[in-house]
């Protein structure tokens, strides 16, 4: 029985009550003629119409999906390592062939003897299931999920809502009693078990459903579950040729470009209301019901009599039942005198008596039952008791074994500790026997190892001083050329750019007295002419400073000379005149 159903049937009882008593109908036409014109229930359900091209769409990948899944698709990976000679557990032919080109691991080696490496290569190989097209198949199983479940909860939202509004507002005057009775009410029910098995597209959201359902079935595959774990691939995808030649992959591909390039909401709904006002005499009627109980109720508790009410209602259904009794023995004493008159009507007078003797024996069960379960209760107190008792043997009994087992236990741990000692005093002999050998083999390595190394370092040493002395010998002998190379480099290069200075003067003479009429209007001629004209400007400005040098000293001599003359004339002049 659902909760509408006991709702329905305690309304139903409580009615049966109500509608026989002239005074609770009188209230209750009051209530329901009062304003009826206010009275108003508004109800909105909404209808949803599904798009099953996706629906159907998608069931057929599914069936791709599943056979694709199917085939586990899969590559050998391979795993190689260099690991000590102790950890190997198989050989195989990569072990041999990375041996034979790295001899380094062999450390030790005699003739007439199995080769032992110190270390060796293995190869693991491994079942690798994260293949591309696994891969896509992972990444097309949670587009699917989340494609799907957006649209499903939001129809199921949609769809499986119901909302009501009710508004009541009545002024009610019945004589010496006056009520002001206001209701108003919002209710929103969400995922309604009602709406979810009337609804009109249940047939498509239950497809929906195990569609989900098999999706997330599939993604808690074993194999889905290993992809998983690495990175998801993004699109755009890929068409390898398993995707486009496979027909499982290709349905699946098929599919994920449907749902990719799907851009709709896949349904569509229309919102439907339902409005009540003014109520229906029925309608009215039993909402006046929840007006009259609502003032009962505030009366009872607002006055505190509610112990009171409780007092007469049992006196009353005490009355009731003894009235029931009376009635019944008067009706079983009249069929009495009337058999015994007439000698008919046993049948009513059994039927009665049988009546009677059932309510008897019910009420016989029923003190039988009290009577039980005070016995029952006596006995459990009474078997409590008795386990109390034997809890308690048993508690010293256990303390008597407990002891006994203590002390066995404790010359079984003395007896052990002693087997250990002794076995601990042999095993430390035996440790420090193979201890000693081992330190002696170890002396005796290290001897023959110091004087190999001692050896090494000496052949290593000689090579180096070796290496070093011809190095020396090469780089003095490469620092000499350098410089002689410097040196003539530096001489030709110096003859180089006299010979070009002598040429650019000479150019420039001729090119000064006329000799060649050339156009040197283009950027590299005219260069070419500039330095032409530098140099000689330069010869020039050497000249010209020697010239200078010449005249200064030719004028000197000049006027010395003339000097001399000057005064040779003076002397003349006065040794004439003096004669």
């Amino acid at each position: 029985m659902n909760q509408l159903d006991v709702y329905y049937r305690a309304l139903a009882d409580y009615r049966q009550n109500t509608v026989a008593d002239n005074n609770c109908s009188a209230l209750r036409a009051a209530i329901a003629e009062a304003d009826a014109e206010q009275d108003k229930i508004e109800t909105t359900r909404v209808l949803c119409s599904i798009d099953e091209d996706w629906v159907e769409a998608i069931e057929a990948g599914l069936i791709h999906i599943e056979k694709a899944i199917k085939e586990e698709r899969q590559f050998i990976r391979s795993n190689g390592e260099v690991i000590p000679i102790e950890k190997v557990k198989h050989v195989s032919k990569e072990s041999v062939e990375h041996l034979a080109k790295h001899s380094n691991l062999i450390s030790r080696y005699e003739e007439d003897e199995d080769i032992i490496p110190d270390n060796l290569f293995t190869v693991e190989r491994l079942n690798d299931y994260t293949v591309y097209e696994n891969r896509f198949l992972y990444m097309l199983l949670c587009y699917l999920r989340d494609f799907i479940t957006i649209r499903y909860n939001d129809i199921l939202e949609l769809t499986n809502r119901y909302e009501v509004t009710v508004d009541i507002d009545k002024k009610i005057v019945r004589g010496k009693q006056k009520i002001s009775y206001k209701l108003s009410m919002q209710e929103t029910r969400r995922d309604d078990p009602y709406l979810r098995a009337s609804n009109p597209a249940k047939e498509v959201i239950d497809r929906i459903s195990l569609i989900l359902k098999t999706v997330l079935a599939f993604l808690a595959t074993p194999l889905m579950e290993e992809v998983s774990k690495v990175a998801m691939i993004k699109p755009p995808i890929t068409k390898t040729n398993v995707l486009k030649m496979n027909n499982n992959f290709k349905g699946a591909v098929a599919l994920y470009d449907f749902i990719i390039a799907y851009d709709k909401k896949g349904y569509t709904v229309e919102e439907k209301k339902n409005t009540l006002s003014p109520f229906k005499d029925d309608l009215a009627d039993e909402f006046a019901e929840a007006g009259s109980l609502v003032s009962f109720l505030a009366y009872e508790y607002g006055l505190g009599i509610k112990q009171e009410l409780k007092d007469s209602y049992e006196r009353e259904e005490g009355r009731r039942k003894a009235e029931a009794i009376k009635q019944r023995d008067e009706r079983i004493e009249a069929l009495k005198k009337k058999f015994e008159k007439t000698g008919i009507g046993i049948e009513e007078y059994v039927l009665e008596l049988e009546a009677q003797l059932r309510e008897l024996r019910g009420e016989s069960e029923r003190a039988e039952a009290i009577a039980d379960k005070l016995m029952e209760e006596k006995s459990a107190n009474k078997l409590l008791g008795d386990k109390i008792l034997s809890l308690n043997y048993d508690i010293e009994r256990l303390n008597s074994t407990l002891t006994e087992i203590e002390e066995k236990h404790f010359d079984e741990l003395r007896t052990l500790n002693q087997e250990h000692e002794a076995e601990v005093s042999a095993i430390e002999q035996r440790h420090s026997a193979e201890v000693a050998k081992m330190r002696d083999e170890q002396r005796t390595a290290e001897e023959k190892h110091a004087a190999e190394l001692t050896s090494i370092r000496k052949e290593a040493s000689d090579k180096v001083a070796q290496i070093r002395s011809e190095s020396a010998a090469a780089v003095n002998e490469a620092k000499k050329e350098s410089e002689r190379c410097r040196t003539e480099l530096a001489e030709t290069q110096s003859s180089y750019d006299a010979l070009l200075e002598e040429k650019r003067v000479a150019d420039a003479r001729i090119k000064a007295l006329g000799g060649i009429a050339e156009d040197y209007t283009d950027r590299e001629s005219f260069n070419e002419l500039e330095k032409e004209y530098n140099a000689f400007t330069k010869i020039y400005n050497q000249q010209w400073e020697k010239t200078k040098k010449q005249i200064k000293k030719n004028n000197l001599n000049f006027k010395n000379l003339r000097g001399q003359k000057e005064k040779k004339g003076k002397e003349k002049k006065n040794d004439s005149e003096s004669d």
